[in-house]
């Protein structure tokens, strides 16, 4: 039987077997949400997790590719509406070993999920684990 998931009524930042990523895709279709995978193997520092979201989460010809306008681009999907947003992110086990910029994404992340929390909007994102729940290098407790 496929697994369904319910997906939070609130902006979060959370974590997300690998096996339940075509639930969680499911889910947010059924919502209405749009749903982005982003890609961080490649990203060890500020600038390449930049460079990922821009990618992936198809950001528009005006985004200015610094924090400021990741933050902008993060707060205001006006080039892609949808009732909620759903970003998942995986291999972020090379980024991880750069505390800095790691922790300078996760505050990124931050901030934008209290700006949808504060509109009441969906804004949900996923880091991705194995099936042992072991991500970013790390296994979580």
């Amino acid at each position: 039987m496929p697994k369904h998931i319910v997906l939070p009524s609130q902006a979060g930042i959370f974590r997300l077997s690998r096996e339940d990523l075509a639930a969680l895709k499911e889910a947010a279709n059924e919502q209405g949400f749009a749903f982005f995978e982003v890609d961080l193997q490649r990203a060890t520092n500020v600038p390449g997790f930049i460079r990922a979201l821009k990618r992936d989460l198809e950001f528009p010809d005006w985004f200015g590719g610094n924090l400021d306008a990741l933050n902008d681009c993060l707060t205001d999907f006006s080039w892609h509406p949808a009732s909620g947003y759903v970003i998942t992110l995986s291999g972020s086990a090379t980024l991880s070993a750069t505390p800095t910029s790691f922790a300078t994404l996760n505050a990124v992340l931050a901030c934008a999920v209290d700006e949808w929390r504060a509109r009441n909007v969906p804004f949900l994102v996923f880091y991705l684990t194995d099936p042992t729940g072991t991500a970013n290098g790390q296994r979580y407790h």
